[in-house]
């Protein structure tokens, strides 16, 4: 160890033990602080499990519980390593690697050693991982150092939940569209809001006038709770939009705060709608009048056939798309539709098909276990070879290569099984 200070420093911090260890696992050096008492064999146990007996010196610092209880750390520094701990956590973490180590429940000096470890918070703790760490190994050339929240997110399950949860809503997602069930597009939104900021209150007519077979969110078993909580969320989005279109943020928030509380006194269906519909072209009115006050500053009426061509392939990502199917659907022209659509995004329509399909395509492989050929025919490539193709060109790699780089970390999820199984 290059700084013997620190042992003093950290055991400052955390009130508990420090074991250096060379690359065989020799015992160097020990240190303890006097809150905790050396005597029970949890080091030579912990030693001679296999997540840490075969850990290497170029993996960055791994924390991980015993018991369920203890809290440990194995940090890489050099050419030796440091067990860092035990502590206790004042608050639950849950970690990725669980140790069990067992201890004779009839030792009576382990059970009092156990029952006096000393609290520490996780992050004082992973700074004191990381003081170490960075100290004596550091991180490899041209490699940023690690981060406090790099090391909890790399050692604790976040990571998995998260994962998880995106795993779910992609598989969710994919098949609601595949059942032809939708939520009412979110281009539509977007254009509420575009009118609200622009003071285009005939422009909002339009909009809010447009009928769409899917539906909104299920935000209540009730079906007036459900309208109401619509209206609040309608409400909230219509008085940011004003403020960004010019309207003093106290005078919005005021009305946001009447209307809400007049939905809240409503008991039917029909009044909620029609009250927080009201209160979107309410908004877009007080901008326009801000608007039109300001020379040159006029509302621009904003191209309806753009957003109902995207709102269209949104809703039909899982077809086979033309401009011709597409242009038929909303009501124009082919070739108008193309030199329009390119007019407008910059950017051929086929182009941005090929993209938003690609880019679900990216979903559905780093979230879900489909097949290439499955999601191929889903999204509606003539094979797999032409999605491979396609996929390959708009994102310079192959489908299964996007996959395995997007895939959880093999070794995480082995030395998770691993540690499970004992």
């Amino acid at each position: 160890m290059k700084n013997p200070y620190l042992l003093t420093h950290v055991l400052s911090h955390i009130h508990s033990m420090i074991r250096v260890y060379a690359r065989d696992r020799t015992l160097l050096k020990e240190a303890a602080s006097e809150d905790i008492q050396l005597g029970v064999n949890d080091g030579g146990l912990i030693l001679n499990h296999p997540l840490i007996r075969t850990y290497a010196p170029s993996q960055p610092p791994l924390m991980f519980s015993v018991n369920g209880k203890l809290v440990y750390a194995w940090i890489p520094m050099g050419d030796e390593f440091c067990l860092l701990g035990p502590i206790q956590l004042p608050e639950e973490v849950q970690f990725q690697h669980k140790l069990y180590i067992p201890i004779d429940p009839a030792d009576e000096a382990a059970a009092a050693w156990e029952k006096n470890i000393p609290y520490c918070s996780i992050n004082v703790f992973a700074e004191d991982i990381l003081l170490l760490y960075h100290t004596e190994a550091g991180a490899p050339e041209g490699v940023p150092p690690l981060s406090g929240q790099q090391l909890l997110a790399a050692n604790c399950v976040y990571e998995q939940i998260k994962r998880k949860a995106l795993k779910e809503f992609y598989k969710t997602v994919f098949v609601n569209v595949e059942n032809g069930f939708a939520h009412n597009p979110y281009n539509h939104e977007v254009r509420e809001c575009a009118c609200i900021r622009r003071g285009d209150v005939e422009g909002l007519r339009r909009v809010l006038d447009e009928r769409f077979p899917g539906r909104y969110g299920k935000l209540s078993e009730d079906p007036v709770r459900q309208a109401i909580n619509i209206g609040i969320v309608a409400i909230t989005l219509a008085s940011r939009a004003a403020i960004e279109g010019g309207l003093h943020f106290e005078t919005s928030f005021y009305l946001s705060d009447v209307f809400i509380q007049q939905l809240e006194a409503c008991h039917d269906i029909m009044t909620i709608e029609s009250l927080y519909h009201g209160a979107e072209l309410q908004y877009a009115e007080l901008v326009h009048e801000l608007l039109v006050k300001k020379e040159g500053n006029t509302p621009v009426m904003e191209n309806r056939h753009i957003s109902h061509c995207k709102d269209y392939i949104f809703a039909h990502l899982h077809e086979k798309l033309t401009v011709q199917s597409i242009a038929d659907a909303i009501g124009l022209e082919a070739n108008y539709l193309s030199a329009l659509f390119r007019k407008c995004e910059q950017v051929s329509l086929k182009q941005f098909i090929l993209h938003e399909k690609v880019k679900e395509a990216k979903h559905l492989l780093a979230y879900t276990d489909y097949s290439y050929i499955h999601i191929a025919a889903c999204l509606g490539f003539s094979s797999q070879s032409h999605m491979g193709a396609e996929f390959k060109r708009v994102t310079g790699m192959t489908p299964r290569a996007y996959r395995i780089t997007n895939s959880e970390d093999d070794f995480v999820k082995e030395s998770m099984e691993l540690t499970e199984n004992r």
